[in-house]
C-alpha cells in the first residue's frame, strides 16, 4: 500500500515574533517497513538538515525578521509494508539506550505493582505478554481527549485513567522497562481507512526490543501493531525526542495553531 501525506501547521501570533527556532522531525526515513517516494517540505525560512542522535531526518528552522505567522507545510507518497518486525539493520543505535528512564516516563510504586502482572509471562512468550500489558493498559487507560497535556507523566496517565495515544505509549514504554525491554515513543501518521481529523491522523505509538526477535511495534491507542497503516517520522525514549515539532520564539504574545493533516492512500 502507498500512503499519500498532506500536512499543514499554521502558528499564530497575537503580536510580532522577532525571531524563532523551529526542530523539525517531519521527513521520514526510509526502512523494512516503509519506503520514501516522495517527500516535499514546504518551509518559510532557511532550514539545515542534520540526523540526530535517534537516527530521525531532522530540520533546524530559523526565521530571523519579524513574523506573525508560521506555515510549515509537507506532501509526500510512502510505499508501506506489514512487515511484524523492524529488522535490526536498518540502525546503528544499541536497543540497550531505550531501558533509560525519562522524566515521562518515571516510574512510581503503583506503576510497578501494575507491570509486574505480567512477569511471569515474559519467560515463554515475551510477546504475549507485551500483547498483554497492551490490553491491560486499553483497560484501565480510556482514551480522552483534553484530558492531559505533553507534561503529563505516565504516572499521572495511569493515575487518572484517561489520556490519548501520547500517554497510552508512555504508560507502555514505562512498563516494559520495568520489566526489562527496550521501549521506544514512535511519532507518525496513521491511516484508519478513510480520511481523518488531524487528531486521529497524526498518532503516536511503541516498540518493544524482544531478543532474538527485533523491535515489536504496539498501537496501544487501537490495540493493534503497527503495520501498513503506521507511517513513521520519528522515534526516541519518549515524546520529547521524538515530537514532530519543538521550538523557541522571541516575542509573539500568545500564539494559536491550526492543523490540517490529510492521510489517504495513493495510486501504485
Amino acid at each position: 500500500m502507498r500512503l499519500k501525506i498532506k500536512h499543514q501547521t499554521v502558528y499564530r501570533y497575537s503580536a510580532p515574533v522577532s525571531r524563532s527556532v523551529q526542530s523539525l522531525r517531519l521527513t521520514p526515513g526510509s526502512d523494512s517497513r516503509q519506503r520514501v517516494l516522495k517527500w516535499q517540505l514546504d518551509l518559510p525560512g532557511a532550514a539545515s538538515e542534520f540526523i540526530d542522535p535517534f537516527g530521525n531526518v531532522t530540520q533546524l528552522l530559523t526565521v530571523e525578521e519579524p513574523h506573525e505567522e508560521i506555515r510549515i507545510g509537507l506532501q509526500g507518497v510512502v510505499e508501506m509494508s506489514d512487515a511484524p518486525t523492524l529488522d535490526r539493520r536498518d540502525e546503528n543505535l544499541s536497543p540497550l539506550i531505550f531501558l533509560r528512564e525519562t522524566p515521562l516516563t518515571a516510574a512510581d510504586p503503583r506503576l510497578h505493582a501494575f507491570s509486574e502482572e505480567h512477569r511471569n509471562q515474559i519467560a515463554s512468550s515475551p510477546a504475549a505478554a507485551l500483547k498483554a500489558l497492551m490490553e491491560q493498559i486499553r483497560t484501565a487507560v480510556r482514551y480522552v481527549k483534553g484530558t492531559t497535556t505533553v507534561q503529563t507523566t505516565a504516572a499521572e496517565v495511569l493515575s487518572q485513567g484517561s489520556g490519548v495515544c501520547q500517554d497510552h505509549s508512555h504508560l507502555f514504554i514505562a512498563c516494559c522497562r520495568i520489566l526489562g525491554f527496550p521501549a521506544r515513543y514512535v511519532s507518525g501518521y496513521f491511516y484508519s481507512g478513510s480520511e481523518t481529523d488531524p487528531a486521529l491522523a497524526m498518532h503516536a505509538w511503541a516498540e518493544a526490543w524482544v531478543d532474538q526477535v527485533g523491535w515489536l511495534s504496539f498501537d496501544v491507542s487501537n490495540g493493534r501493531p503497527a503495520e501498513g497503516s503506521h507511517l513513521r517520522l520519528a522515534v526516541g525514549r519518549d515524546y520529547l525526542d521524538a515530537c514532530p515539532v519543538r521550538g523557541v520564539r522571541f516575542g509573539g504574545g500568545d500564539e494559536t495553531m491550526e492543523v490540517r493533516v490529510q492521510v489517504m492512500t495513493a495510486q501504485q
